[in-house]
């Protein structure tokens, strides 16, 4: 497969794509800060760069996700210590939150979007997505060749609304992206399910239902000592087969969900509220307080006092 005619820009759109709506003329990072606070376009969670810079970004991290699209010459991009080499036309999803740094070539282009995903995540449907996107995601042609084409088209089609006059063109942003994450959640979920799986499902009436239904019972009890003990009572699935496909669903074992969840929250309480964070701890289900500040370290990459500051709370 040859895509690079899906993601080639005329010189007309690379003109158009070097003003932003707001005519925002760009920002230099505060490089002694690993937080990084997106210059979001007024009243939204969003900005979209057509980047033509040829120098990097040093190791930070931030509460939207970051989407980076190479369209001429090849990107680096190290993500919580992980490197991924990227090639025109790629597409990786980096978390919110997650520690990450770029290498910049000395020429080309590239898109690089961040969005926030609280509009999202008020919708039911959008928690399973939600769990998909708390690893990186590398996207190309050769690996997701299903949906490739279809996922590249709306990322220049959510592109081309972004630097449009149209004054709804963050309705159709949002719209491009709710199109283009429920894409990568039915592939995911038809994807993770071999014929050695549609077999066990005999035993197991809809297993993607009972997941679904657990999914939801986690968002609401996960404070909770759910073990995965109790979560196979709940769904009436064995403890050996829900602990296979629970990964295979969600990308992550059952206690990496769990432990997800609650650091989200905890993030949440952090940002906007002072509470302190031993009760924080304690609301978000670790028994003690040395067990939340190494499970929040190890997915956010700073302790829960650092997180509040950077968010301009004090201890």
């Amino acid at each position: 497969m040859n895509p690079r005619h899906l993601y080639t820009l005329t010189p007309a759109c690379k003109k158009q794509y070097q003003v932003q709506p707001d005519e925002f003329p760009g920002y230099e990072r505060d490089k002694s800060m690993e937080y990084e606070l997106p210059p979001y376009l007024p009243k939204s969670t969003l900005r979209f760069w057509y980047n033509t810079q040829t120098v990097g970004f040093q190791t930070h991290w931030h509460d939207a996700q970051e989407i980076i699209i190479p369209l001429e010459d090849n990107y680096s991009v190290t993500v919580q210590g992980q490197e991924y080499l990227l090639e025109p036309g790629d597409i990786l999803l980096i978390p919110p939150g997650d520690l990450h740094s770029i290498c910049a070539p000395e020429s080309g282009s590239r898109f690089i979007f961040l969005l926030g995903l609280d509009l999202f995540c008020h919708l039911e449907d959008f928690f399973y997505t939600r769990s998909l996107l708390s690893k990186p995601i590398h996207m190309t042609a050769d690996t997701h060749p299903e949906i490739y084409e279809e996922e590249i088209s709306l990322i220049m089609q959510t592109a081309s609304h972004y630097f449009s006059n149209s004054p709804s063109r963050q309705l159709y942003v949002y719209a491009c992206m709710m199109n283009f994450y429920a894409r990568y959640t039915d592939f995911h979920v038809k994807s993770s399910h071999t014929p050695a799986d549609k077999t066990l499902a005999l035993h197991s009436k809809n297993p993607t239902q009972k997941l679904n239904q657990l999914l939801e019972y986690l968002q609401e009890h996960y404070a909770e000592n759910i073990s995965l003990d109790k979560a196979s009572a709940l769904t009436g699935i064995s403890k050996f087969y829900l602990s296979r496909i629970f990964r295979q669903y969600t990308g992550q074992s059952y206690s990496e969900y769990l432990s997800f969840l609650r650091i989200q929250k905890a993030e949440n309480l952090l940002k906007d509220t002072n509470i302190h964070i031993s009760d924080i701890s304690a609301a978000c289900g670790y028994s003690s307080i040395s067990s939340f500040n190494r499970a929040f370290r190890q997915l956010k990459g700073c302790s829960p006092s650092e997180y509040r500051k950077y968010h301009g709370h004090g201890t």
